[in-house]
């Protein structure tokens, strides 16, 4: 059996307290209540896959609470993110909304050059002769929005140095770890 329903507080303070790394200002967006949060989670195979978080406009979610008093929904809105082991990973789709939005700090986003871009869309990691433009305030294990040069998102990475310590690498030193790509989607086995 699926559950379809609204996050409850537990699943909220796991998402809030992720939100909060970006920056106060991810979080307090969602305190205006123009979204509400969903989770999905299949009962049947709870061992191998987490429980998936969707973000529903709340003019729709008076509709979608009237359709699951009657029917078995697997997803609505924008999927989100997961949580896995307390901690909410926010998925390619849940970084553009903020993308669109313009509320994500410049210190969470990496732009690379057209050459980084083919090899991030492989699944490739990043390599400093990928960077086209790096935060100068870049922390280490920071999550990070990958751009290419014309700005859009490509993929989700993990910073694996300070900013201190970039100029210090060489051209095929490792600066981040690629999380999950746009090209993931046409690599994975359907």
């Amino acid at each position: 059996m699926n559950t379809f329903r609204l996050i409850n507080k537990i699943e909220k303070s796991i998402i809030n307290n992720s939100l909060l790394k970006f920056s106060s200002e991810v979080l307090s967006y969602f305190k205006k209540k123009d979204y509400r949060f969903y989770i999905f989670i299949n009962d049947e195979q709870t061992k191998n896959k987490f429980p998936l978080i969707y973000l529903v406009p709340y003019e729709i979610s008076n509709f979608l609470e009237e359709k699951l008093k009657n029917e078995n929904i697997n997803a609505a809105g924008i999927y989100f993110g997961f949580i896995k082991k307390g901690i909410f990973h926010l998925s390619l789709e849940g970084a553009e909304f903020f993308l669109n939005k313009n509320i994500i700090p410049n210190q969470f986003i990496l732009i690379v050059t057209n050459k980084g871009e083919k090899a991030i869309l492989y699944g490739n990691p990043i390599i400093k002769k990928m960077v086209f433009n790096i935060p100068s305030d870049l922390q280490k294990k920071a999550i990070l929005l990958v751009l290419n040069e014309s700005r859009k998102l490509i993929a989700l990475a993990r910073s694996e140095i300070d900013y201190s310590n970039y100029n210090l690498l060489n051209q095929e030193d490792l600066v981040a770890k690629n999380l999950i790509d746009k090209g993931y989607y046409l690599r994975k086995k359907q």
